[in-house]
């Protein structure tokens, strides 16, 4: 008994692997494009000059890795050259739990593809950074869940680790460009080192707006259903719409994956047709609620369920 189906894991893939365009990636790429610009005609002067960066901010769940993530890949695919000739490429690596300055740059080496033993120093291994980054013509560096490298309560050691960040910017022999995104936590963290903050451009990623957005979603229903040869017509209008940003609380990341859970389902199911079940069934599966209380059939939904409560299940 084999317990993967080929096809419906082919047609899967090619969702998954699809993208949804949204406003937000037009903003991120305008941003890091001007940043870019700016490195790119400030190195060709030849001078010693500092970087800017991007500071990537919203909820969790609203999508900012996957944006990024793109960015990076097609950034890293277009073959950019810098004015000396070399191709230049972004590396990124995510944080989690708590993260030394020290972890930070192991971190990064490993980003780098060159990792080093733990028995070096600090300053060593920063040092590496720093020589990696140029011989390999890394121009940007990633930094994704950035929050999670200052401490929980601000204090001496926050102020040094703001000043690490800008040092990076502003290395005399390779300044490189950050992409720092996290949470909204990290803008307030950012914002202690007044020059830090004023290198990096602001991008905020907005949760749903539950009036101005629904035909957005109702528009991403379409389109990956559309793409999986499934059938929705019947159930797409402001109200499922609605119950759908609320159910994924109204963060945009969580809307597309329960709607690429449903067309898994629904295909699975060897169906052509949606139903309203579908997503009442992949919500219980996500959050282990009932089929009854539930965002997609209960009356009174907004005023039972606490949107972030939903988030923290799913």
């Amino acid at each position: 008994m084999s317990f993967i189906d080929a096809e419906q894991l082919t047609a899967r893939t090619g969702l998954v692997g699809g993208h949804y365009s949204l406003e937000r990636q037009d903003r991120l790429r305008s941003q890091f494009t001007a940043v870019l610009e700016d490195y790119w005609v400030r190195a060709k002067r030849g001078e010693q000059f500092e970087a800017k960066g991007l500071l990537v901010t919203g909820a969790s769940r609203v999508g900012k890795s996957t944006e990024i993530r793109k960015l990076i890949r097609d950034f890293n695919d277009s073959e950019t050259l810098l004015p000396d000739g070399k191709q230049a490429f972004i590396a990124s690596c995510v944080l989690d739990g708590k993260c030394t300055w020290k972890d930070l740059g192991r971190r990064t080496l490993e980003a780098l593809n060159y990792p080093l033993e733990a028995r070096r120093t600090q300053s060593e291994i920063w040092s590496r950074v720093a020589y990696q980054m140029e011989e390999q013509g890394v121009i940007a560096l990633h930094y994704d869940e950035c929050q999670h490298v200052f401490p929980k309560k601000p204090n001496a050691n926050t102020e040094t680790i703001l000043d690490s960040f800008k040092s990076l910017l502003k290395n005399a022999t390779w300044p490189v460009i950050l992409i720092m995104s996290g949470v909204d936590d990290l803008r307030h963290e950012v914002e202690r080192e007044e020059q830090l903050a004023r290198l990096l451009r602001p991008v905020r990623f907005n949760n749903i707006d539950p009036v101005e957005d629904l035909e957005e979603i109702n528009t991403i229903c379409f389109t990956y259903f559309d793409e999986a040869g499934l059938e929705f017509q019947h159930l797409a209008g402001r109200e499922f719409s609605k119950r759908l940003a609320f159910a994924a609380s109204h963060r945009w990341g969580l809307v597309i994956e329960l709607v690429l859970d449903v067309c898994r389902q629904v295909s699975r199911a060897g169906r052509k047709r949606v139903e309203l079940e579908d997503f009442v069934e992949v919500f219980v599966e996500r959050t282990n609620f009932t089929e009854t209380f539930n965002p997609f059939v209960w009356k009174d939904y907004q005023r039972d369920f606490d949107p972030e409560f939903l988030a923290s299940r799913s």
